[in-house]
């Protein structure tokens, strides 16, 4: 068995990490796509479904442009976080309106910090049970209509 520790983040990163933090939240309370960029450092690298291998931080800014395009009042709220070493483990959840009505999802993003800013991210939530929530949305209202 693997002998597991804790990576307890510094004073340093501890601060470095509260500050994105709160200007993560701060730039997922009213989400443009140009606005997250300063959260990410020219060469990191993020993985957000359903991208097929990470992107940098342009790919990550043209990403949220065609999300908030679909869903343009999309917002994310942060329940809580944790820092272990140079990494942040963000949990979030989403709400947005799809044809009419408030669906909300939560997931979590785990990034990696250098300075003040993301060098690599993951992020995570259920696609498929997002997807199927969405097409039953749409499903109904398109029901409604006819």
């Amino acid at each position: 068995m693997t002998n597991l520790t804790y990576d307890a983040p510094s004073s340093a990163q501890l601060a470095a990490a509260e500050d994105l933090v709160n200007r993560f939240a701060a730039r997922w309370a009213k989400p443009d796509a140009d606005a997250l960029r300063d959260l990410m450092h020219p060469d990191t690298r993020n993985l957000i479904p359903p991208m097929t291998e990470p992107g940098n931080r342009e790919a990550v800014v043209e990403h949220f442009r065609g999300v908030l395009k679909m869903l343009p009042d999309l917002r994310l709220e942060v329940i809580r976080w944790a820092p272990t070493g140079d990494a942040v483990l963000i949990e979030w959840r989403a709400i947005a309106s799809v044809a009419g009505q408030s669906l909300t999802w939560t997931g979590v993003d785990r990034f990696n910090i250098r300075g003040d800013a993301m060098y690599e991210a993951s992020v995570y939530w259920d696609t498929r049970g997002l997807a199927e929530k969405m097409g039953a949305i749409v499903a109904a209202a398109q029901a409604a209509a006819q």
